[in-house]
């Protein structure tokens, strides 16, 4: 990040600008995930003083569960939550290196849950519209019935209400929340991509190919594209972070 730094300002102007915008990113993020670590103590302080663990946890009692899922959708659940974890760590690694001498080992790690997050990805919205003995699609989908929930859902995890509207397999913000997932993956995966700069086709690396021809035309040059890119997989990044 250094170097790119060096390289911005003796390059001055835009690229400037962009080391300014992720300095700021940075303190704003970390200001972010703060108080959302200091929420979820707050709100799991409540979950064990309000009874809510104790049902849950110790008496077993999960109305809205009324089945096991089937083992394909849960492996690759904890396949894509691990993968995401190891991401994380990889991908703040490679901006914030906290040793020397593992850029070249944590960014092909990187690469390569990277690799694994987006077959899981396909195989897992596949497998939500082919299965051939559990096509759960409809699960996920957001009716009527489910936003009038809304109101009542809230009230629960705010704890103004321990009365849980139950009307699908998932609530109305679980729908939100993996619909909402289902995008930001998609565009992680893309900018993530278009971050790989080695050579692979014709002489053309994924950036190239991805930006390069259209947004490195709009910024000014492939590498000043590069940057904006980098920036938004990085905002990404803290996304999944902060709703993880």
């Amino acid at each position: 990040m250094w170097g790119e730094y060096r390289r911005c300002r003796r390059g001055g102007g835009r690229k400037m600008g962009f080391v300014e915008f992720n300095v700021w990113l940075d303190v704003g993020f970390v200001i972010i995930y703060l108080c959302v670590v200091a929420f979820l103590a707050f709100h799991f302080t409540l979950f064990v003083t309000t009874g809510r663990f104790r049902k849950s946890f110790i008496e077993g009692n999960w109305p809205e569960h009324e089945s096991r899922p089937p083992v394909t959708p849960k492996l690759l659940h904890f396949t894509h939550m691990a993968s995401m974890i190891v991401l994380g760590i990889t991908g703040m690694y490679i901006r914030f290196p906290f040793f020397d001498g593992g850029r070249v080992a944590m960014r092909w790690t990187h690469y390569i849950f990277m690799t694994i997050v987006i077959v899981v990805l396909v195989w897992r919205v596949w497998y939500a519209f082919f299965s051939k003995t559990n096509a759960d699609w409809r699960e996920f989908a957001i009716g009527k019935k489910d936003l009038a929930t809304a109101g009542g859902v809230l009230k629960y995890y705010g704890y103004l209400s321990n009365d849980k509207p139950h009307v699908a397999k998932y609530n109305v913000l679980q729908k939100m929340s993996y619909n909402l997932f289902l995008y930001m993956m998609i565009v992680q995966a893309a900018t993530g991509l278009a971050l790989v700069t080695t050579p692979f086709l014709f002489g053309y690396s994924p950036r190239d190919l991805l930006v390069g021809w259209w947004l490195g035309a709009l910024a000014g040059s492939t590498d000043l594209a590069g940057w904006g890119v980098r920036t938004f997989h990085y905002i990404l990044n803290w996304g999944f972070i902060i709703m993880s």
